[in-house]
């Protein structure tokens, strides 16, 4: 929703508008959509080639021979060197453009037993990049033949019915414990809230989730009024930490329920009797010592965010984001767009950079 939208249901009474909105996003049969790479979603990008249509055929298999020999194009591995009778010689580029050179030239001093093989020459604009999805094979086997190796799990990621039904509901409660933190601490300071408050101003909630037991781990609100650095999601994540005997910040106000510290022990009350079917806690903590010394597996203690679906009012910004990706958080999830800060898809997609030693998915689509 943009900022400067007016917000809707704004002369119905309080509680109905916020309960109306929460109940949109929980009881919604619309699946979630994945943040997926540019290079999925958007037009392959071309680059122009020398084809050459071979006078022989049956020369064919030694010609292609030849050229993966002496003309390597080890950008192109995709694209098949022969279809039909023509046959892909190397990227226009290869050519010396201040001599003007042609193609003919170029054979005949790079491969001159070659340089009588072919009818004649043209060039084609042909995807610079492997194919990754079964429709953008099938829009490149029009132009040119290519390899391909499905990906099941990428097509039904980047399709429209990723999440069974079943799933999908846990995913919108877990969303929806998150914008119930937000009204927790919003209506503290301000009894009269509305919608508005929550959709417009720039404050988060982040719930965190172990998915192998279904409990929440940790939950925080946005402190950005009190420290800079205290975003939702590095609240979350310190959180997470004081549940394996680490954290940095005290930002408890109540420490008497151990399941989620860092937070208000009147919130998890509140939070319970609005979900009275979701569970709270995290899995017992156990040091590498005495793993090393049982002979337990890793698996068996919980480490930073590994595994942990992380769920979020708003998209994260650059800092939070990567603090999320060094946590080793497995999915994020967030319902409104950061167009101002957003890391996740509004200014870019830090998840899909390849350079990062870890990456996880991310969905949204609430609404």
């Amino acid at each position: 929703m943009s900022e400067t939208r007016e917000p809707p249901y704004k002369k119905v009474k309080i509680a109905e508008t916020i309960d109306k909105f929460l109940q949109q996003i929980m009881l919604s049969k619309k699946n979630l959509q994945a943040i997926v790479s540019d290079e999925l979603i958007k037009p392959v990008p071309f680059t122009k080639v020398y084809v050459g249509n071979v006078k022989n055929v049956k020369e064919l298999s030694k010609i292609i021979t030849i050229l993966n020999e002496k003309i390597p194009i080890k950008e192109l591995q995709h694209l098949k060197r022969a279809w039909k009778k023509e046959v892909l010689l190397c990227p226009v580029r290869y050519l010396n453009s201040m001599t003007q050179e042609s193609i003919q030239e170029y054979l005949e001093h790079k491969v001159s037993e070659l340089k009588d093989s072919f009818e004649y020459f043209k060039v084609m604009s042909l995807p610079s990049l492997p194919p990754r999805l079964k429709k953008q094979h099938i829009d490149y086997s029009k132009v040119w033949s290519c390899n391909f190796h499905p990906n099941e799990y990428l097509e039904r990621l980047c399709g429209s019915d990723f999440f069974p039904v079943a799933e999908l509901m846990k995913h919108r409660c877990y969303m929806g414990v998150a914008f119930e933190t937000a009204r927790y601490y919003l209506s503290e300071k301000n009894p009269d809230l509305q919608l508005s408050d929550i959709l417009l101003r720039d404050i988060n909630a982040t719930v965190v989730v172990d998915p192998s037991i279904c409990s929440i781990v940790a939950i925080s609100f946005d402190n950005r009024e009190c420290h800079p650095i205290q975003h939702s999601a590095m609240l979350a994540i310190d959180n997470v930490a004081k549940t394996q005997k680490g954290g940095a910040w005290n930002t408890s106000t109540d420490r008497e329920y151990p399941p989620l510290p860092g937070i208000d022990n009147n919130l998890v009350l509140y939070l319970k009797n609005k979900f009275p079917n979701a569970k709270f806690g995290a899995r017992n903590y156990v040091t590498k010592e005495v793993l090393d010394e049982n002979r337990m597996s890793a698996s068996d203690s919980p480490y930073l965010c590994t595994g942990y679906y992380v769920y979020m009012i708003r998209e994260p910004c650059i800092m939070c984001s990567m603090g999320l990706v060094h946590a080793r958080a497995n999915r994020v999830f967030f319902c409104l767009s950061n167009n101002n800060q957003g890391a996740l898809i509004s200014k870019t997609k830090l998840h899909c950079v390849p350079s990062l030693n870890h990456r996880f998915e991310v969905f949204t689509e609430f609404l």
